[in-house]
């Protein structure tokens, strides 16, 4: 019987753990996934593929530990002043992979350029509640005011207000200004960072290549490489790991358990996730910003079923399940749950302006049965609908750029409540947030302003919970559930760690090795 390791978010357990002393190894290691990032820029990457390859690239402020604690990385140390003031010093003697030192300078520039409306940075939305940031947005002043570099080895950054996620803000990787001032927003398709790994080449849609950095400031990685391979289909996947020819594959599938519980030559790894699944909504596209029908559609879906059916677990709010406050939200009477009727969804299409015209899903490969599954579902209401099948990266755009009714998508690294660049409505794609829905709601806005000013965490449940209340009514998304994260690797890699996402193998892939 092979060993499962289940990890839960609250209390994280380091699986496989390497002992004795560590010797350099001369092994590649190649890790399987579903998708391509979107970019290997830190101030441009918003996906989970993307996140598995830049944070090797380059070191943040601080970073997650597998508890979903802070650690510090460039920032030797830091203290708060005020509940306005973050102070960070620096380790002394970080170099990129080019040679050069890291400093504040290099800190102040990543993020004052995600800020830089000439860049387009997507990131920039997260950034706005730093002293004078909307000015040098507009294009109104020189630099950010609330950014200042006080040596070469301390920055302070003061906020308009208390802001309660700043130190999820600041896990960014810091890339060195001297190379990405002048690449701008190409600089991604030539990444360098300070990670344990120096990017070596890479193929869109095909695979990436690292190799191991030798003056990483913890020391060099116990494997010369690391190659990330784009397979989609996860059959093929599973198939490569069998065969060799991959030594990790991320996000298997549920169905393929039993293949890898079956081969003595893997070990499977599971963790609870910090990702939800959802329906969004293009809350301005006709047929879908009738909220009547909206909630039509919610009320016709058995969203147990699909949890089941997907080995997920349900939520109710936009916080993956195993979330902290997730069971709070799942009780609070006031938010609209949207429990499987089929009479109140007829009911709600009878208030709704829909007069039988056909509703297109769009998705990518890996949601196609998802996408099937709500189609049927949503028959059973007369309401008719087309699925849509594109490539990720064709998918994607439509959505971002408002191409879309009805998408089928995940939030992923969910540690926070904070829903500031998923629905705030200055948030939507184009002004640099992932608000994709297009939603506006003013009453919505103020509530997730003042959950981010808020500290104390019972007093900023109390706030989401308001605000959730308003989101479940207008419905701009419909929460479904979240599923596990599970990878497998094949039995002779030690040290191998999983974590709740954003952790999984990313802090500890200089670790591993590769035995006999």
């Amino acid at each position: 019987m092979k060993k499962v390791l289940i990890l839960f978010l609250a209390m994280a357990v380091v699986a496989v753990l390497g002992t004795g002393p560590v010797q350099a190894a001369e092994e590649t290691v190649v890790i399987g996934m579903d998708a391509d990032a979107d970019s290997l820029d830190p101030r441009f990457n918003t996906t989970a593929y993307g996140m598995y390859v830049v944070q090797q690239i380059y070191d943040g402020l601080i970073e997650l530990d597998e508890e979903l604690g802070f650690e510090n990385v460039v920032a030797e140390d830091f203290e708060t002043p005020s509940d306005t003031e973050y102070v960070f010093h620096l380790r002394e003697g970080i170099k990129f992979h080019d040679g050069e030192e890291l400093t504040a300078e290099d800190v102040k520039f990543t993020y004052e350029s995600m800020l830089d409306p000439d860049l387009g940075s997507p990131k920039a939305g997260g950034y706005l509640h730093l002293v004078g940031a909307e000015e040098f947005n507009e294009g109104e002043a020189d630099e950010v005011e609330g950014i200042e570099v006080i040596d070469d080895y301390t920055i302070s950054f003061q906020l308009e207000e208390p802001h309660a996620p700043f130190l999820v803000d600041v896990t960014t990787g810091i890339v060195p200004k001297h190379l990405a001032e002048e690449a701008g927003e190409e600089f991604g398709d030539d990444p360098v960072g300070s990670g344990p790994f120096v990017f070596e080449e890479r193929e869109i849609d095909e695979s990436t290549t690292l190799t191991a950095f030798d003056d990483h400031y913890q020391g060099r990685p116990n494997i010369d490489e690391v190659r990330y391979r784009v397979i989609p289909e996860a059959a093929v996947g599973v198939v490569e790991l069998e065969t060799g020819e991959l030594d990790v594959l991320m996000s298997v599938s549920e169905d393929d358990v039993s293949i890898i519980e079956g081969d003595d030559s893997l070990e499977l790894a599971a963790t609870a996730s910090t990702n939800y699944e959802y329906i969004g909504f293009n809350v301005t596209n006709e047929p879908v910003d009738d909220v009547y029908l909206r909630k039509a559609i919610a009320y016709s879906l058995d969203k147990y079923a699909m949890a089941d059916h997907f080995k997920g677990e349900r939520t109710y709010a936009p916080l993956p399940a195993s979330h902290e406050w997730a069971d709070y939200y799942a009780e609070e009477a006031d938010i609209h749950k949207y429990e499987f009727d089929l009479d109140r969804a007829q009911e709600m299409i009878e208030q709704s302006d829909y007069d039988g015209e056909t509703v297109t899903i769009k998705t990518s490969e890996g949601r196609q049965e998802q996408a099937q599954i709500l189609q049927q579902m949503m028959n059973q209401v007369n309401i008719n609908v087309d699925i849509e099948v594109l490539e990720w990266g064709t998918f994607y755009d439509d959505v971002v750029e408002g191409e879309a009714e009805i998408y089928l998508l995940g939030w992923f690294g969910i540690i926070d409540p904070d829903a500031y660049i998923f629905f705030h409505s200055e948030m939507t794609p184009d002004q640099g947030g992932n608000n994709r829905m297009f939603y506006e709601n003013e009453e919505a806005d103020e509530l997730i302003e003042k959950g981010r000013q808020t500290l104390e965490p019972e007093e900023r449940r109390e706030v989401y919970a308001d605000l959730f209340e308003v989101l479940t009514d207008d419905l701009p998304n419909i929460f479904l559930y979240s599923e596990q994260d599970m990878y497998a690797y094949q039995d002779n890699i030690e040290g191998f760690e999983v974590g709740p996402y954003p952790v999984t193998i990313l802090n500890n892939l200089k670790d591993i090795e590769i035995v006999d």
